[in-house]
């Protein structure tokens, strides 16, 4: 028996707000310069620096629920910087390579802050930090 997720299998972040309203499916034809499939975190963000960096372009995203809907709205609501697998990456590609990408990991999490309050989202934001157990 496959085991039940709780709330349908949809963000516990809803149950204070309600679903999303659907909305019409695509009519007929559309254009676009950049058509982007899927509202996740890694969608939404792509729509949202080309648009800024060119603000011209036509850009659909393409989802197939809501934004939101799948893994991306199912998060713990946390932000965390850390490698999986960094001793295995550095042996693999070298310590400035996972050193490059902790940097690139720590900015992230700190791009997510400064777009938040650029935009003007009360994400309700705590930084915190992260203990590691030697083993």
């Amino acid at each position: 028996m496959a085991p039940t997720t709780a709330n349908g299998g949809i963000s516990f972040w809803y149950a204070q707000t309600g679903l999303p309203a659907p909305r019409e499916p695509l009519p007929g034809d559309a254009t676009a310069d950049v058509c982007i499939v899927g509202g996740g975190y890694t969608g939404l963000w792509t729509a949202y620096y080309l648009k800024k960096a060119v603000p011209f372009l036509r850009i659909t995203v393409l989802e197939a629920r809501f934004c939101g809907y799948g893994a991306s709205g199912r998060n713990g609501g946390w932000l965390y910087n850390g490698v999986a697998g960094r001793d295995r990456y550095a042996k693999l590609h070298g310590r400035q390579a996972a050193a490059d990408l902790q940097r690139a990991m720590d900015g992230a999490v700190d791009e997510v802050v400064r777009t938040a309050a650029a935009e003007g989202i009360d994400a309700d934001i705590r930084a915190g930090g992260v203990l590691e157990v030697a083993r």
